[in-house]
């Protein structure tokens, strides 16, 4: 090709080289993903966007290009006979330019290689399909969530996650110095939520949230994507249809939008098993029955009591055998289980629930509200903690009280269960996760 005709080729994105560009020569940019010498033929691929082109060079020397460079391309696009991919169209290329230098060897062999060194090189291991891929459907079932939300008139909050109260216990909470004064970084947006309620009967948001456990199980972060939501006029089984939905709503969203990104970028791409209406509903004493009629054990070997909170294992364990395979709901949590502001139910028991998927256990955890002033002022007494900075939230209960739920959705857990091959462990659901441990890069 000469300079006159490498000065006519059309500038395009990878994305735009197909079929319909046979023919045709093109000038585009990219990273290299790889390389194959073949004899006096070099194949490549460039990546860009999320779309990738197979290019072949016959220069008669060797390209000097590597994984992961830089390039400009320019030569004529051509129908692509090769059997072995997908590649609908391969460009033969006259010219080939590097952008800066060429990229070094990164050296490093994925599938034998410690996960923390993985994570140190995180900032480049994106690239890979498999991560990039993660995070592109990520990014389109976040979409998937607002569009649900949109569709049900709910107004979306955006509260602050520097606080000086908490939500979920003081041992999770993490400190810090504010301007001389005593903050946490926030455990739930619920409570900021709770205040817009008499604005618009329904707000929800997705914001960070964070957990000081010093746990390294495959389902915590320290730092996770938290989806909440407050409804009002509603009760407790209208609060757990609400939860049904956006989880119909996110798994068929998962397989009609993210699928499609997942096959794009060449990696595993199964359709998730859309939940069917209603989910089972199991109470918190009639799960530990379960448990111990199937002679499940502790960790330490003893046998569950009514008192205990039931660990991931077991979770699944439930969803297995009572769930089949579906989502099944946890119900009625003893008071002294569950947080001050939760509703009471009966005697001693709560209007609160743990929504566990399979594979995964708990991916969301919700309850009607308290209704009552008296009866919350009454909780923060029980719980030692001290009203005064709570009074932006106690207050909505002396000026027209409401009665209300919500929930809120471990975003990264939802990946998890949608994407298990891909998403063996949270920390692989988000770019550069924090957990005990890890607050790099």
């Amino acid at each position: 090709m000469g300079s006159k005709e490498l000065e006519d080729a059309v500038r395009c994105e990878v994305k735009d080289i197909t079929k319909d560009k046979i023919g045709q020569k093109v000038v585009f940019n990219g990273w290299i993903y790889k390389t194959q010498q073949l004899a006096t033929k070099t194949f490549f691929v460039v990546y860009s966007g999320g779309h990738f082109a197979k290019c072949l060079s016959s220069q008669s020397e060797s390209l000097d290009i590597t994984k992961y460079t830089s390039v400009e391309v320019t030569g004529e696009v051509k129908a692509n006979f090769t059997k072995k991919d997908s590649f609908p169209c391969e460009i033969h290329a006259e010219k080939i330019s590097v952008y800066g230098k060429k990229a070094p060897s990164l050296g490093i062999d994925i599938e034998n290689t410690s996960e923390s060194h993985l994570l140190d090189n995180a900032h480049i291991l994106i690239r890979e399909p498999e991560r990039a891929a993660v995070l592109a459907a990520r990014a389109q079932l976040l979409r998937v969530v607002r569009n649900y939300y949109h569709g049900k008139e709910y107004v979306e909050i955006t509260p602050p996650t520097l606080v000086q109260t908490q939500v979920e216990g003081g041992s999770t909470l993490f400190p810090l110095d504010y301007f001389g004064e005593k903050a946490f970084l926030t455990q739930s947006s619920q409570l900021y939520l709770e205040t817009v309620v008499p604005l618009f009967n329904r707000a929800y948001c997705i914001a960070s949230s964070y957990r000081a456990e010093k746990s390294n199980t495959r389902r915590h972060l320290s730092e996770y994507t938290h989806v909440e939501a407050e409804i009002a006029w509603t009760d407790f089984e209208g609060l757990l249809s609400e939860i049904e939905d956006i989880t119909v709503a996110i798994v068929e969203g998962f397989n009609s939008t993210c699928v499609p990104i997942l096959k794009q970028y060449g990696v595993r791409a199964d359709e998730a098993l859309v939940p069917k209406k209603p989910f089972k509903r199991v109470t918190h004493r009639e799960a530990i029955d379960f448990l111990r009629k199937e002679c499940v054990k502790q960790e330490d070997g003893s046998e569950f009591t009514y008192s205990d909170d039931i660990p991931d294992a077991s979770e699944r364990y439930l969803c297995d055998k009572i769930g089949q395979g579906q989502p099944i709901f946890l119900i009625r949590f003893p008071a002294e289980m569950k947080s001050f502001y939760m509703e009471r139910y009966g005697d001693g028991l709560t209007n609160s629930c743990d929504l566990l998927y399979p594979g995964v256990g708990e991916v969301v955890g919700g309850s009607m509200r308290i209704q009552s002033a008296e009866e919350l002022l009454e909780g923060f007494r029980r719980e030692g903690i001290e009203s005064g900075p709570y009074k932006f939230y106690t207050d909505q209960y002396v000026f027209g009280p409401s009665p209300h739920g919500g929930y809120g959705l471990g975003f990264e857990r939802i990946l998890m269960a949608l994407m298990p091959v891909l998403v063996p462990k949270v920390r692989f659901a988000c770019l550069y996760p924090r957990f005990n441990g890890r607050c790099t890069p």
